[in-house]
């Protein structure tokens, strides 16, 4: 009769699928981008490193799959009346993706296009300025922006999530600190909501309104 502290077997190479991978590699992720190695994956699995190699020959392989995967539960947008309309939902919608998978914000800057999953997602958004007689350089200048402005914006809600932001908000109770810095005393209390969802809308709304009159 085996011991009970005989190891647990290994599973066999050909028992994995990507799928199975792509969920345990999510699951690791989720503890923090930088935790993500085949070695952890593996070991999650009760398998080898090694075996995971057969599917993906690096980790930069795995993160760019798991990263596809990410983009590709983007919500496309509405096909409304209004393009500059359907532009906000556009930039909502991926938005929303960032923040629901907040531990790849990171890794999408090193990996921007990390599969064909980036695709749709920039012809979506072309589609839309289409509409708007935006197309060329001023398209691309322009998703771009959105782009910029969801990556720097899911940037925030991550770091404010770990806590960055109160050191600021403890020396503006210092007086003396407070009397230097005047107008940034002045908005404590705003500056403590930088990253929140009414911030997000006045930022996006300033954005569409500066697209050029005659393109809506």
């Amino acid at each position: 009769m085996p011991s009970s502290s005989t190891s647990r077997s290994r599973r066999a190479r050909n028992s994995l699928t990507v799928e199975e991978i792509l969920d345990v590699a999510e699951r690791v992720a989720a503890g923090g981008i930088e935790t993500l190695t085949i070695r952890a994956v593996a070991t999650e699995l009760e398998s080898s490193p090694m075996a995971l190699y057969r599917y993906f020959s690096t980790k930069d392989e795995l993160v760019d799959a798991l990263l596809n995967r990410v983009l590709g539960r983007m919500e496309p947008p509405s096909d409304s009346a209004s393009w500059i309309e359907d532009l906000g939902g556009f930039a909502r919608n991926h938005r929303d993706m960032l923040s629901r998978h907040r531990w790849a914000v990171t890794a999408l800057f090193a990996h921007p296009v990390p599969g064909p999953n980036t695709l749709p997602i920039g012809e979506w958004a072309l589609r839309i300025l289409a509409r708007g007689g935006i197309t060329g350089d001023a398209a691309v200048a322009t998703f771009s922006g959105i782009l910029g402005l969801n990556y720097g914006w899911a940037s925030f809600v991550v770091a404010r999530a770990g806590g960055a932001g109160e050191s600021l908000a403890e020396d503006l109770a210092d007086p003396g600190v407070a009397q230097a810095f005047p107008l940034t005393a002045s908005v404590a209390g705003p500056m403590s909501r930088y990253g929140s969802a009414e911030h997000y809308e006045l930022v996006l709304g300033q954005l569409l309104a500066g697209i050029p009159v005659g393109a809506r």
